[in-house]
């Protein structure tokens, strides 16, 4: 079994050290089940979670394009995820 992954906090020192907290599971946050990257449900173009949890395309655009390059009036979210 994997060692829990250990970051340095932002904030304070003990003893000389710096802090350090257990990163956050993955799975855990009550998010719907959606896979790391899905494509988007408007340009069919791969979708993730930015910081704030909000989908982003993987160019790090949050505005779809057409197939020219042109902006839409939609933004990245992700096409439903297929039941197995």
């Amino acid at each position: 079994m994997h060692e829990p992954i250990m970051v340095a906090s932002a904030v304070g020192e003990q003893d000389g050290r710096a802090g350090r907290t257990e990163a956050p599971r993955i799975g855990e946050g009550g998010r719907a089940a959606y896979p790391r990257v899905s494509p988007c449900l408007h340009c069919a173009r791969p979708v993730l979670r930015d910081n704030d949890a909000r989908w982003i395309h993987a160019d790090l655009s949050y505005v779809c394009r057409d197939p020219w390059g042109g902006l839409t009036a939609t933004t990245a979210e992700p096409s439903p995820a297929k039941r197995t």
